[in-house]
């Protein structure tokens, strides 16, 4: 009887905290895309996350509940999983070798294995941090640190010193983990001087300053003087115009040189490319050392289209010419309209060079600007039957209707592809849940096993879940560029035609915007912070949010899709009035930046359109404006039926000198 009373009392517990768990998640969501609707969730669905919050909870009588209402479940592997993961030091090391035997092939298998090896090395168990190592080596710092210290504590130091002492040295950063592999490395006398400055000349080219300061302690009195005196010309490049003291021993010297004569390059080439001149031989550089630095302060002087440029990098020695010196030699020839030595510079490309779209434009424009059509012709013909930026230009340079060229649309049996891979099922519970993160690890996980028959079907049948971004990107891989229904879909289209009334901008720019900052990902983030469907910085959206009226949480929360709409629309709008309705500044800026645009519009002279695009300094804001204007154009065209010429968007750009002449003698004239 009372044990009767025992199982009923443990049956109504565990009810009541079902019961709990069921109205905690009426009102709370595990969500990264925003609020998840529980009322449209299978019970299946409503059940795991319950039974993951009774795993946070480690509510053991409700895990063992879900585990066994979900054991036919396709998400039960994560069940497991998570049971494990945030239960490591209660969990049986025969449970995780259960679940590493039942799902080798899994998603989950090799993040297990990683956070069981950070559990193990933190808490010293080194013989079975050795096991689950050897099962699955890990390329992490932190890990390969604990794999040296379980050896060193198992007493097994007999064949890890050179390994070891290799492994210190490549290192730019070693965390507290390594401490008794320095510990050992040290005491068996395996930590040289060289391998000392190894590493700082490898901190020092980083930047990394804190840590080469850090490995000081490793040096002797002369040497922490000389790393702070490297430090010191770090900090100031112009220290290389002075004689280096004494105390540098001469092997260092030249690492230090080297570095500072490049940092003077960036604010003074013409100061840089001089003291490598005067001081290569002093400090001892070989002639492909010289050249390699001249290299470097030469493309300075071609950042910045200083009339010096084109010479120094033509004169460089065969040895150290590139393809990305040809290219701003192409560049610069390009950027001040001299035509001839474009076509010369043309004549020398390797074939696979010439035959790129961007050089084979400019081979046409350059005869066309030589009045020599005829030439030029065939180019453009050639060029404008294909969808992108130079084949539009072309085309409007014959005055021949674009190219789209889509490929005939397809239908897939979802069913059969389903079953061929299970995977899809595990994915469309996820896109269920709102598990983003997991989500792109398992799509990731299928792309590196699908048969490349299957990889249009998969592209399919992410579009259909509306994962977009996936999709895009699954397409990408199959090179399937013409499935333009895959590659520009319209999402969100409400939310973007509403926007863009608002704040008077075309939509198929906004579209086009989006489809190059997050290909529809809605909660992708930059390193930079950026985030969003429109990828804004939190500056840039506070600052828009305030002036269209925004509350806070609306410019703050940049994962909601129409607030970011709109913030990213509006952005759009106050470019295109900064810059007099010049949409081709205006994206650049919102790639790049007012300021920077604003440093790179010509002061002395005005350049067509096409000219100051492919001659824009950074190559990311030069391949975006071109993506951006090419993929407005193709929005367009689905949204209206209809296209906008680029050429409709091609003026010239920079200030015109002769305007402003005549501007001055007419007020001249007047007093």
């Amino acid at each position: 009887m009372e044990s009767t009373l025992k199982r009923n009392a443990a049956s109504l517990s565990l009810l009541l905290t079902i019961a709990f768990f069921s109205a905690f998640f009426s009102t709370n969501t595990f969500s990264s895309t925003g609020n998840l609707d529980r009322s449209k969730l299978t019970k299946d669905q409503r059940d795991f996350l319950n039974g993951y919050e009774a795993i946070k909870a480690n509510d053991r009588p409700l895990i063992a509940f879900y585990k066994k209402e979900l054991q036919d479940y396709v998400l039960y592997p994560y069940l497991s999983y998570l049971d494990i993961k945030y239960h490591f030091k209660s969990t049986p090391e025969s449970q995780i070798d259960h679940f590493l035997e039942r799902y080798p092939n899994s998603t989950l298998t090799p993040f297990l294995i990683k956070h069981y090896l950070e559990y193990l090395g933190k808490n010293h168990y080194s013989e079975r941090y050795l096991k689950y190592y050897k099962l699955r080596p890990q390329s992490a710092t932190k890990l390969q640190c604990y794999y040296f210290d379980a050896r060193i504590r198992l007493n097994q130091t007999d064949d890890i010193l050179e390994p070891g002492a290799r492994f210190w040295r490549n290192q730019e950063k070693l965390p507290h983990t390594c401490h008794l592999l320095e510990k050992a490395l040290h005491k068996a006398n395996r930590i040289t001087g060289s391998m000392v400055w190894e590493r700082i000349q490898l901190n020092m080219q980083k930047g990394h300053l804190i840590q080469s300061t850090r490995l000081a302690r490793h040096l002797s009195p002369q040497g922490k003087k000389t790393l702070k005196y490297w430090i010191a010309v770090y900090r100031s490049p112009k220290k290389v115009t002075e004689n280096m003291p004494d105390y540098v021993p001469a092997v260092i010297r030249k690492p230090i040189f080297k570095q500072g004569v490049t940092r003077l390059s960036y604010s003074n080439p013409k100061l840089a490319m001089r003291m490598l001149k005067q001081r290569s031989e002093q400090y001892g550089l070989s002639r492909l050392e010289e050249q390699k630095l001249s290299r470097q302060i030469s493309l300075r002087f071609a950042y910045q289209y200083m009339p010096e440029a084109q010479g120094y990098l033509k004169d460089l020695d065969q040895a150290v010419q590139s393809e990305k010196v040809m290219n701003w030699r192409l560049q610069l020839a390009i950027r001040h309209s001299n035509w001839i030595n474009y076509l010369d510079l043309y004549d020398l490309l390797p074939d696979d060079m010439q035959q790129q779209n961007r050089w084979r434009y400019w081979r046409a424009r350059a005869y066309e600007s030589l009045n020599e059509f005829r030439q030029a012709k065939p180019i453009f013909q050639s060029l404008a039957k294909e969808r992108n930026f130079y084949g539009f230009m072309s085309a409007d340079k014959l005055n021949q209707p674009y190219r789209f060229n889509p490929a005939p649309e397809k239908s897939f049996d979802m069913g059969k592809l389903t079953q061929k891979y299970p995977q899809l099922k595990a994915i469309k519970e996820l896109i269920a849940i709102h598990w983003t993160h997991s989500l792109r690890r398992e799509w990731y996980h299928l792309l590196q096993h699908v048969e490349p028959n299957d990889i249009e079907a998969v592209a399919n049948y992410m579009s259909d879940s509306q994962q977009h971004h996936l999709a895009i990107q699954t397409i990408a891989k199959a090179k399937m560029w013409d499935d333009l229904a895959l590659r520009f879909p319209t999402p969100y289209k409400q939310p973007v035609l509403n926007a863009a009334k608002k704040h008077t901008v075309d939509p198929a720019w906004v579209y086009g915007v989006m489809r190059r900052e997050s290909a529809f990902s809605p909660t992708i983030s930059s390193h930079a912070g950026a985030t969003g469907l429109m990828q804004l910085l939190p500056n840039t959206a506070r600052y828009i949010g305030k002036k269209i009226g925004f509350k806070r949480k609306q410019y703050t929360h940049l994962t909601n899709a129409e607030s970011n709409i709109q913030l990213g629309s509006a952005y759009l709008s106050y470019l295109e009035d900064k810059y007099d309705g010049n949409r081709i500044l205006a994206t650049a800026a919102y790639n790049a930046g007012p300021d920077r645009v604003d440093s790179w519009i010509p002061k002395d002279m005005q350049i067509s359109a096409d000219q100051w695009i492919d001659t824009i300094p950074f190559s990311e804001t030069r391949d975006y404006v071109k993506a951006v204007m090419e993929y407005t154009t193709i929005f367009k065209s689905v949204l209206s039926k209809h296209y906008d010429r680029l050429q409709n968007f091609m003026k010239p750009i920079g200030s015109d000198n002769n305007n402003a002449n005549n501007k001055l003698v007419a007020t001249n004239d007047k007093n």
